[in-house]
């Protein structure tokens, strides 16, 4: 009984979590079957068949199979871990993927396995009564460790997005998440070795939340459109890595939309969005391989801040800028081309007056837009 009724606490202590969680998501997203919200279901009734199955075990009813609950259960845990798992590679795969990933699927390959290995065991397991404790054990370890796969992947593709190609924020989400993996596949072992059971919904339900949290964090300081940092996240980096202590010298890129009004002229302002978001993308993608800053100032204006002291580096990473640029459009169907203009400043060590030097870096990149616009050939379609 008291087993029972730390169940059924935990449950009661994960719904006061996740039920204003998928409120929350549906009300934002504005359907009920989005990932979040599969996610977040699947882990509730994860808990609630753990409930149902400790209930069956300790009043013994006669008229209900123990091993259907189980089955049920244990094929809840493999569709929350998948789940889960599936709602972090959709946060993480724009990050420090440049094009779409049209390979999910091969993720869940793994899950559907184990969910068959688990139909097969657990009616071998009520068919043949001299082999039950080695069937149950067998199944117990092939859930533990498809668990434990998923944590893995889960870890790898967290740290792969912290290293690459990646902003200020999702840096921040990658690194937590990265950690969260790590201490649950050290709890998973140890519950595994200690008390040979795989509990994994409370811990799926605290994660939700966590991650919850921390998007919630990520949409105060990200421009919707463009996925960059947006003003607000701009001042309050540079109050925390410039103003408020020393710092040993940056350059800092204005950077501009070539043609943008013709771009909104000719195609219509849903384009216009198009070509922002698709410098956004560019942006962060070069932001993260040169650990840079990048924020949208507003309209077609962009704000590039990397640390480093040699001109050389702010060059490459220009280049860089437009080379992506181009090699996004070819995998695109647009019929316009999108390029922009730079413009870039030297903030000397521990200087502070950061918005000023900006708007010089604003000068020097009109300044180059203005030598384009004296070369035909650099003419938007």
């Amino acid at each position: 009984m008291g087993i029972l009724a730390g169940k059924l606490w935990l449950l009661l202590f994960s719904t006061l979590m996740l039920m204003p969680m998928l409120y929350n998501n549906i009300k934002t997203e504005g359907r009920t079957l989005g990932v979040h919200a599969i996610a977040i279901i699947s882990v509730f009734f994860t808990m609630l068949m753990r409930v149902i199955v400790v209930s069956v075990s300790c009043f013994n009813f006669d008229y209900l199979n123990p091993y259907i609950f189980v089955l049920i259960w244990q094929l809840s845990i493999l569709v929350a871990m998948v789940a889960v798992f599936y709602l972090v590679l959709n946060e993480l795969k724009e990050k420090f993927l440049r094009y779409s990933n049209t390979n999910d699927w091969r993720y869940i390959v793994p899950g559907l396995f184990e969910a068959a290995l688990l139909v097969l065991f657990n009616f071998h397991s009520m068919l043949m009564d001299d082999k039950r404790e080695v069937i149950d054990a067998a199944t117990s370890v092939s859930l533990y460790f498809i668990v434990n796969f998923y944590v893995i992947v889960g870890a790898w593709l967290c740290y792969k997005s912290y290293l690459y190609n990646l902003d200020f924020d999702i840096k921040y989400i990658a690194r937590k998440h990265f950690f969260y993996y790590l201490v649950l596949g050290i709890a998973l072992f140890v519950q595994q070795i200690v008390f040979d059971d795989v509990e994994v919904g409370f811990s799926l339900a605290a994660f939700l939340f966590f991650n919850y949290m921390t998007r919630s964090r990520t949409l105060i300081s990200q421009d919707p459109l463009s996925g960059v940092n947006n003003r607000v996240s701009f001042s309050k980096y540079i109050n925390n890595v410039f103003i408020n202590r020393d710092h040993s010298g940056a350059y800092i890129v204005f950077i501009d939309i070539d043609h943008f009004k013709q771009i909104n002229d000719t195609y219509g302002h849903i384009e216009g969005d198009e070509a922002i978001s698709l410098v956004g993308k560019t942006l962060k993608s070069i932001a993260g391989e040169h650990n840079a800053f990048v924020a949208r100032m507003g309209g077609d204006e962009f704000v590039l801040i990397t640390q480093t002291q040699n001109e050389e580096d702010v060059q490459r990473i220009i280049q860089s800028i437009s080379f992506e640029l181009e090699e996004r459009l070819i995998f695109s169907d647009k019929k316009y081309d999108v390029s922009v203009s730079c413009g870039y400043v030297y903030a000397k060590p521990n200087s502070k007056n950061i918005k000023e030097l900006v708007s010089k870096a604003d000068k020097q990149m009109y300044k180059e837009k203005l030598k384009k616009k004296g070369n035909p050939s650099d003419a938007v379609v």
